[in-house]
């Protein structure tokens, strides 16, 4: 049964969520190619959603009209007031300006090299030529770039907890759950706690010079001129954290999964690898995670009566008050956006994905993410004959749950001393 028929065959209001949900995660793409063709602006108890490239840019484009005013509900309880729930107010337009100033450009090599590290550190640790790319590597990366460049060194067990209840109850609560809701509430009063006394220590003492995020945010706040209180330092870094683990590591996962997935792809990326080419790698690498993504859809609050799709056929007014499942994923099988589209084509403007977001809601930690990403995935994939393990274990297993948490990967179980004398596996 196509999509549409089964959605309008449901009759009650929790089935037919139900219906949307089971094809957003088993087979997403023939949904929204399906709605974009038949029903751009569908309209579901719960929110509507937009299908086509040219009406998501629109409403992502425009966040006065379209905020995100319904993540105060999770974001709020959990690490106070963020700014990534208040469009349009002083809190967003200062602290995002520091934010940006703070996670340096020139930060960039040593992120790269610190993915590169503890990629090649796994590899090399793991036993029998195989690891579990998950814990071992996939939130490994971001969790170290979490302690080491951001400068948020709690231990790994609490980050990783902190992490995953954030990410989950903030963006990730779909059908919501007033349990996953108080476990990130909870989970983001336990960092609160954490970081009060680690945060009292550090502006006890003369400014370090320490280049970490975090050092750099306190000694900046001791300047009356910046205008930020230690309630603010507090909610900007439990921000640091719930926008960074969870996300790099589905993405890390997802990638090695399409690559493994089509051998072409594979040996393509691993030819520019070979070339020295790492721009092109890259390429491969977001480009594969198109097929997919970390999300296909961001949520926004309609703050005024509006109509979507305004001019054409499928015209469809929205209330003040409704949320919308802004479909990204479809739009980045748009050809309106990326010309044809079921095609791997990594020569595609970089500004035309969406897996960051775009505009005034752009991801703050784009660039961290567009090099440690692709650089833990180049190490794993350099490993020779890399597959996959066989049967269940080398598939990715979410664990009921929201985020990929297990995928085994094998290789080759010697590779010739040629190949690491090159740094082919360093």
């Amino acid at each position: 049964m196509e999509f549409l028929a089964e959605f309008d065959a449901a009759q009650e209001a929790e089935t037919k969520i139900g219906v949307v949900v089971k094809w957003l995660r088993s087979d997403w793409r023939s949904m929204y190619a399906e709605l974009r063709t038949s029903r751009p602006v569908l309209k579901t108890p719960a929110f509507t959603m937009v299908t086509r490239a040219t009406d998501v840019l629109d409403v992502l484009s425009q966040p006065t009209l379209y905020s995100v005013r319904a993540n105060q509900r999770t974001m709020g309880p959990s690490v106070g007031p963020f700014m990534l729930a208040h469009d349009e107010t002083e809190i967003n337009w200062e602290e995002k300006g520091l934010l940006r100033a703070l996670l340096r450009w020139d930060d960039l090599p040593r992120v790269r090299q610190l993915a590169r590290d503890v990629a090649t550190a796994a590899l090399s640790e793991a036993e029998d030529s195989s690891v579990d790319v998950v814990p071992a590597i996939a939130r490994r990366v971001p969790l170290r770039i979490v302690q080491n460049i951001f400068g948020f060194n709690a231990p790994d067990e609490n980050i990783l907890n902190w992490s995953f209840a954030t990410q989950h109850g903030m963006f990730r609560n779909l059908p919501v759950s007033e349990e996953v809701l108080e476990r990130c509430h909870a989970a983001g009063k336990e960092m609160r706690a954490w970081l009060w006394p680690f945060l009292a220590a550090k502006w006890a003492t003369a400014p370090s010079g320490e280049q970490d995020t975090v050092s750099r945010l306190v000694d900046l706040s001791r300047s009356p001129a910046a205008g930020i209180s230690a309630e603010r330092v507090l909610s900007n870094i439990c921000g640091l954290l719930v926008g960074a683990i969870e996300t790099m590591s589905q993405a890390i996962v997802q990638v090695i999964d399409q690559m493994l997935s089509h051998p072409e792809w594979l040996a393509a990326a691993l030819a520019a690898d070979a070339r020295g080419d790492v721009t092109e790698f890259d390429a491969y690498v977001f480009e594969a995670l198109r097929f997919n993504p970390i999300t296909t859809i961001q949520f926004r609050f309609v703050e005024a009566d509006r109509e979507i799709g305004c001019g054409t056929p499928y015209a469809t007014a929205v209330n003040a008050g409704t949320i919308l499942a802004v479909c990204t994923g479809s739009a980045m099988f748009d050809a309106a956006l990326m010309p044809d589209p079921d095609r791997f084509d990594t020569t595609r403007p970089s500004q035309s994905y969406l897996h960051f977001g775009i505009g005034h809601h752009e991801c703050l930690g784009r660039y961290v993410g567009q090099v440690a990403i692709p650089e833990a995935v180049r190490q794993v994939l350099r490993m020779p004959e890399i597959k996959r393990a066989a049967g269940t274990a080398g598939t990715i297993d979410f664990n009921r749950g929201p985020f990929p948490e297990h995928m085994i990967v094998e290789w080759r179980a010697s590779a010739p001393d040629g190949l690491r004398a090159e740094g082919v596996l360093a």
